[in-house]
């Protein structure tokens, strides 16, 4: 039985974990899908709160711990919830009522853990976010440091601007039930062409998740298309230190050559942040070439594709691959539900 506690630990980025940890999490859940091991969450409590549209993060926070007895309790901030507050010192006379100084020890004393999800960036449809921040601002992912800075039970960062590590460590077991081994694999982050400009969370945290992994990454992107150095630089320590390796380049033939692994995401312009008119002219030219299909997969070494899901068909990756024998998408979003599991247990104590 795993013996990883996290019970006095936040879970905002799969950075606040070691390469053992991360191991870890994933051997439990493999565990629990295997039903070799069975938490028991009779009586905790989760609160889970919602600022963005959410399908697999929310079922599998809300199923996770329901299915082995706790409950869920899920809030959509602004709609069921007061307007919060998070800036010290704010005179509170406009469109917020409730500062996170008050909200975080509340919450916390009614539930055992929090499970936050506020991206700047995500939206319905095609409508940009009329977001006008810089990067540089927005990856401070200032409400959810600050509700953690004042909670006094375990939170989870269930997407922010800058990490998803729920969806990185659900990456991160798929890539062990499929390759057993992963270290010295060759694993593919490739950049897609997207309507609108989509955060860079979920590929940093899956990046994180082939790093952690011991894998030979590269990522593929178009030039002005790179992801947070600063991300880059320690997924690649991470990886080395594994005898691993992470490489940036925007050759698409040779990255997909004898590629065991290739995750699709798109992702926006760090450059062009709160201009996203400006960036959608720039990537005009890219549509057709970024797309992962039937014959940039068949110079793989028989590669998995993975993607969070949801996906726009024909426009981030064709049919052929999605319907195909290539494609792990189905087996990725169902080990959301097994790789928090995993968590609760370590944040919950659930083998008691």
């Amino acid at each position: 039985m795993s013996t990883l506690d996290l019970s006095d630990r936040n879970l905002l980025s799969t950075l606040d974990l070691s390469v053992d940890e991360v191991r870890e999490v994933v051997e439990l859940a493999l565990e629990i899908k295997h039903g070799a091991h069975r938490p028991d969450f009779r009586g905790r409590v989760a609160a889970l709160l919602f600022f963005n549209p959410s399908v697999r993060t929310r079922l599998s926070s809300e199923a996770a711990i329901s299915r082995f007895g706790g409950s869920a309790v899920a809030f959509h901030a602004g709609k069921d919830t007061w307007n919060f507050e998070c800036r010290d010192g704010v005179v509170m006379d406009g469109a917020t009522q409730e500062h996170v100084r008050e909200l975080a020890p509340v919450i916390s004393r009614m539930s055992d853990v929090v499970g936050i999800r506020k991206s700047e960036l995500i939206t319905v449809g095609n409508a940009d976010a009329g977001v006008t921040s810089d990067y540089r601002e927005l990856k401070r992912d200032e409400f959810l440091h600050a509700f953690a800075e004042h909670a006094e039970v375990p939170v989870i960062n269930l997407e922010s601007n800058t990490w998803h590590p729920m969806q990185g460590l659900a990456d991160a077991m798929t890539m062990v039930e499929a390759l057993g081994d992963p270290r010295g694999r060759k694993y593919v982050l490739t950049w897609a062409w997207h309507p609108k400009s989509l955060p860079v969370a979920t590929p940093h945290s899956q990046l994180l998740a082939a790093a952690d992994l011991g894998m030979d990454v590269t990522i593929l992107r178009p030039d002005g298309w790179s992801l947070d150095q600063e991300v880059v630089a320690a997924a690649r320590s991470r990886a080395e230190a594994l005898g691993g390796g992470v490489r940036e380049s925007d050759d698409v033939e040779a990255a997909y050559r004898g590629a065991h692994v290739v995750c699709a995401k798109a992702w926006g312009s760090l450059d062009y942040y709160g201009r996203f008119a400006e960036e959608a002219h720039a990537k005009r030219v890219l549509r057709e070439g970024w797309i992962v299909d039937a014959a940039k997969m068949a110079r793989t070494d028989g590669a998995r594709f993975l993607h969070c899901l949801p996906v726009r068909r024909n426009v981030v990756v064709a049919d052929a691959v999605l319907d195909g024998p290539w494609s792990a998408v189905k087996d990725e979003a169902e080990n959301r539900l097994w790789t928090a599991a995993a968590i609760y247990v370590a944040m919950l104590g659930g083998g008691r």
